[in-house]
């Protein structure tokens, strides 16, 4: 798996491969798309890890461990619950001067719903109820609204930073919007 910066997204969809190297990321923001399969999960959350080490938040800290975590879990979700409608899901990380925003988009129209009770039996239910509530432990929220067609959505965690330790985190970077994810 290789990022792919939102402009160059365009060349990878018509069906253009792309050089078989890491794309460069500009500015605090990583967009990237993987298959809807089993193997894209841990490969989803090593691009995030790695790119949160580039932009200098420890690898140690609890906000980079919810992160991941969450990306985890939401590319699970897509892979689990979407793959048959929606082959591929996006996944975006942002970094601005005051959140972490991480973005799994897929184009099944069903909306997330997390369950009161998990499934006893282990078989799942967890993964959401949990990013919620990592998200808001770290004072953060999650949202998940439909695509402007109705057949798909995003769901995005967006965290507080704690305390802005570098200064990667200092610059201003426009915010990831329900309106405009960076893949559309």
């Amino acid at each position: 798996m290789r990022a792919v910066p939102h402009q160059m997204r365009e060349h990878w969809m018509a069906g253009i491969p792309l050089l078989p190297v890491a794309a460069p990321v500009t500015g605090r923001l990583l967009s990237f798309t993987v298959a809807a399969t089993e193997a894209s999960v841990p490969a989803a959350r090593h691009e995030v890890a790695a790119q949160l080490a580039i932009w200098g938040l420890s690898r140690g800290s609890e906000l980079v461990h919810t992160a991941l975590l969450a990306v985890s879990e939401l590319v699970t979700n897509s892979v689990q619950h979407a793959a048959e409608a929606s082959p591929t899901t996006d996944v975006a990380v942002e970094l601005d001067g005051e959140h972490l925003t991480l973005a799994v988009h897929d184009r099944h129209p069903q909306l997330p719903q997390p369950l009161d009770v998990p499934h006893l039996d282990g078989s799942g239910g967890w993964g959401l109820r949990l990013v919620e509530t990592l998200a808001a432990e770290a004072g953060g929220k999650t949202s998940a609204p439909p695509d402007a067609d109705g057949l798909g959505k995003t769901v995005t965690v967006r965290m507080p930073l704690p305390v802005l330790r570098s200064a990667v985190a200092c610059s201003p970077v426009a915010p990831l919007s329900a309106e405009s994810p960076p893949w559309s």
